[in-house]
């Protein structure tokens, strides 16, 4: 009876220790990425107050495909706006995912590209194993990066003098997590089927572009508004100001778990390049 309990006690800890390690090669890149993004933050925050008065006085004069590209703002524009248009609808859910497609195609094809895929399975190693630490580890860096990002942005509100509740901007951070994701296991599959780096990076960076494109064009030209919603970015919804989509954050975990496992499937079932 002591047997599978001592199996899967040194499974897990085969698997938490994948984790540590996928981890510990990334905090570089992590805290680069969340000084980077959070100074953005707290860039844009410190705009808003002449920023506002700005576009304001141009929204009287824009002509209607600009006011739809802005969102349609009527009045005064809130802190939320602002930052909804310039930072958390347009430059982090575009900018981050990148980090996490990079990280899901190195984790497979970048291991045999560097010859070191062979040498790591040597080891009593499960191969889910080794796609589910990676998964775990491209959850956790990436909700590090938000939080830091979320830190450094909200730092700078009391500095500025603006009213921003920290529970709406906590939402925004949140509500771009699985979209991430998304994206990373989707490169983690391309990268157990197609065996390069190169290609498993390209093709979800591509597709992300592509729904970045719809999703600015739907705002600027009727024709394309019901095209939206084959961007995940248009499912994002309006977190900041209170909106917070829950039924396409739950569809996006459950995307990001089917992913993962096709691509614990597809590298379990074929042969390793040395």
């Amino acid at each position: 009876m002591m047997v599978p309990v001592s199996r899967k006690r040194m499974y897990s800890r085969s698997l938490w220790t994948l984790v540590a390690q996928e981890l510990s090669g990334r905090w570089r890149s992590v805290f680069i990425w969340g000084v980077a993004l959070g100074a953005l933050g707290i860039l844009y925050v410190a705009l808003y107050p002449s920023m506002s008065t700005f576009i304001e006085d141009y929204m009287k004069q824009a002509p209607e495909s600009m006011r739809r590209f802005l969102g349609e703002l009527q009045g005064p524009i809130s802190v939320e706006n602002w930052l909804e248009m310039e930072f958390l609808s347009m430059l982090l859910p575009v900018a981050l995912p990148f980090m996490v497609i990079i990280a899901g195609a190195r984790a497979i094809a970048g291991r045999e590209e560097r010859k070191a895929m062979d040498l790591l399975l040597s080891n009593p190693v499960p191969r889910w194993h080794l796609v589910a630490a990676s998964a775990l580890a491209m959850a956790v860096s990436t909700a590090v990066v938000l939080a830091v990002t979320y830190l450094l942005t909200y730092l700078a509100v009391p500095i500025v003098g603006v009213e921003l509740g920290p529970g709406r901007l906590a939402m925004a951070m949140v509500a771009v997590w699985p979209l991430c994701l998304v994206f990373g296991s989707l490169a983690l599959v391309l990268s157990a089927i197609m065996r390069r780096s190169s290609v498993a990076i390209a093709i979800p960076a591509v597709l992300l572009i592509a729904m970045y494109v719809i999703q600015a064009l739907s705002q600027v030209s009727k024709t394309m508004e019901k095209a939206r919603v084959l961007s995940l970015l248009y499912h994002l919804g309006h977190p900041i100001r209170g909106d917070f989509p829950w039924t396409s954050t739950l569809a996006m975990l459950l995307a990001f778990c089917f992913l993962v496992a096709a691509a614990g499937i597809a590298f379990q079932r074929r042969d390793i390049y040395t």
